[in-house]
């Protein structure tokens, strides 16, 4: 090899390029590095200087262009499906380069629409015209183990193949699994979207998430025998859900599992301990479900942690396709969008997913305007929520002000949830910047409202009972903070009582933006760019002829 400065001005020759083929092809290949990692590599070590145009018209001239061609993608596609109904594993390989899941992936989110139609087809074993000859340069196959350590043939010279790492395949083999869970659970009618004025399919989910993130909230209140008392309810209703899962459930178990250890590891490992164990007990064997946790218990929390963002995108791209394809009505759009927002401010969406979906439901008219105004204040208030995080309670201040100019435009009893969310803020705001008499007052203004919109043993003032009482006995008010506890004491009784006779949770939750704080920790700079992709979304919108 080469380890003089290459051409005599400075760049690679075709001599050069003609005694480096092998060991770029080599490191293109096998090792699957990017182009810009390949250009570092040659010019640290061999002193071999080319541009980017020149090694790109060097591949396609070798015939290793990095490119994946739709044809190509379509029928990775539909042998991955294939395979994974038959229970295989599958690593993909396009002119004899491995190509990566997540590369893929993003391949599809940004496929245009013929080409995503032609993916989804190729999925359901629906090929289109002319697809009958296969790509030859598509390999898709069973990774290969390592020989046998007993293998003792001396006349057997083999390269072995590297079998490709737990937390590289389980991520992809849930991707897999998932894609087909849904598919047939919606092309079987066995997940119905809500039509106009029914209610939607997928409250169960929320319901159980929205309680497990309340029971997480009574302990940071001081509320700790509560708390837990509440999260083994969730716990227990954990059972019913898994035997009649909504189209959100396994989202929401996953996001679960983050929840909790963002409190305590302990917490996270011993739910998915119990999740999975709960599983094997109830459902077949071969259930998808089964399926998904024997892979997910290999990784643990930090597997989870990790893969949330692929995993939550795959899940959530499959989920869209099959919302987009069928009539619903706006409370289910406006519910998959939050969710879409939620996650990409956590950092577990990427922006690109985030702005196709935002685009084409506004644009598309899937949401109305007045529904897209609406997140724009739901995003606002986490705008909101993570400032106070940060400690900018001067733009919590403002944005909350925002939020409650945009209320008062709107009829009284519009948007009661937004409405007690910013009476929070507002006694958050107060509580940092305030005088105490400010921030007591806001508190029982919170008390108000939430008592108001939801009742006086609604989870949701409970909550709000404890977070005032615990500000008054921090600044000394002990006969108000006195009070409070005896009247949380005597609703938390009804509350459970309500619960035990029902033998589930007291109420349902139907919206994913019910509950008021920030059940995942969420990154200013994601919730700032959602709130500007709104605003320029809306803008646009207002343009359009």
């Amino acid at each position: 090899m080469s380890t003089t400065p290459t051409g005599h001005n400075g760049w690679a020759t075709a001599n050069d390029w003609a005694s480096q083929r092998d060991y770029i092809t080599t490191l293109y290949r096998d090792q699957n590095k990017t182009l810009k990692e390949i250009m570092q590599t040659m010019q640290d070590n061999h002193q071999f200087y080319a541009t980017v145009r020149m090694y790109k018209a060097r591949f396609q001239k070798w015939g290793i262009e990095k490119k994946i061609k739709a044809e190509e993608a379509v029928e990775i596609f539909r042998q991955q499906t294939a395979r994974a109904a038959a229970g295989k594993p599958t690593v993909a390989y396009i002119r004899g380069r491995r190509i990566d899941p997540d590369r893929l992936q993003r391949y599809r989110y940004r496929a245009a629409p013929l080409i995503s139609k032609k993916i989804m087809r190729a999925e359901k074993g629906a090929d289109d015209e002319g697809s009958n000859s296969r790509i030859s340069q598509v390999i898709c196959r069973t990774p290969s183990p390592s020989p046998s350590p007993d293998t003792t043939d001396s006349n057997v010279s083999i390269s072995p193949r590297i079998e490709e790492p737990t937390e590289l395949r389980v991520p992809h083999e849930c991707m897999q699994i998932l894609r087909n869970f849904i598919n047939g659970a919606f092309d079987n009618g066995i997940w119905q979207m809500a039509a106009k004025g029914d209610r939607a399919e997928m409250n169960g989910a929320f319901t159980w998430q929205h309680y497990v993130a309340s029971s997480q909230g009574l302990i940071r209140h001081g509320r700790i025998k509560e708390g837990f008392s509440l999260l083994g309810m969730c716990f227990d209703q954990y059972k019913l859900q898994l035997q009649q899962p909504d189209s959100m459930f396994w989202l929401a178990t996953y996001k679960c599992a983050i929840v909790l250890a963002s409190q305590n590891n302990k917490l996270g490992d011993a739910f998915i301990d119990y999740a999975s164990k709960l599983t094997a007990l109830i459902l077949p064997r071969g259930h998808p479900f089964n399926q998904l946790w024997s892979r997910v218990v290999l990784t643990g929390m930090s597997g989870i942690n990790d893969h949330a963002g692929a995993i939550f995108e795959s899940y959530l791209d499959m989920w869209g396709r099959h919302v987009n394809s069928r009539e619903t009505n706006t409370t289910n759009d406006v519910q998959g969008a939050f969710v879409f927002i939620q996650l990409h401010c956590t950092g577990l969406l990427s922006y690109n997913l985030l702005e196709t979906v935002i685009q084409a439901m506004i644009t598309g008219g899937a949401i109305s305007r007045e529904a897209a105004e609406f997140l724009l204040q739901e995003t606002k208030f986490r705008l909101a929520l993570v400032s106070l995080g940060r400690r900018r309670v001067k733009k919590a201040e403002t944005v909350t002000k925002e939020i409650i100019e945009w209320l008062d435009t709107r009829p009284p009893s519009a948007y009661p949830d937004l409405r007690c969310k910013a009476a929070w803020l507002m006694f958050e705001v107060k509580e940092r910047k305030g005088t105490q008499a400010e921030a007591v007052q806001a508190g029982h203004n919170l008390l108000k409202l939430s008592q108001e919109i939801y009742g006086p043993s609604h989870i949701q003032t409970l909550e709000a009972i404890s977070a005032v009482e615990n500000y008054c006995r921090k600044i000394g008010a002990t006969a108000g903070a006195d009070q409070m506890g005896r009247d949380f004491e005597s609703r938390w009784r009804v509350f459970r009582d309500t619960a035990d006779a029902k033998s589930n949770f007291p109420q349902q939750i139907d919206q994913p933006w019910y509950y008021r704080s920030i059940e995942l920790g969420e990154k200013v700079g994601y919730v700032q760019e959602t709130v500007e992709l709104f605003e320029r979304c809306l803008k646009l919108s207002d343009d359009s002829p």
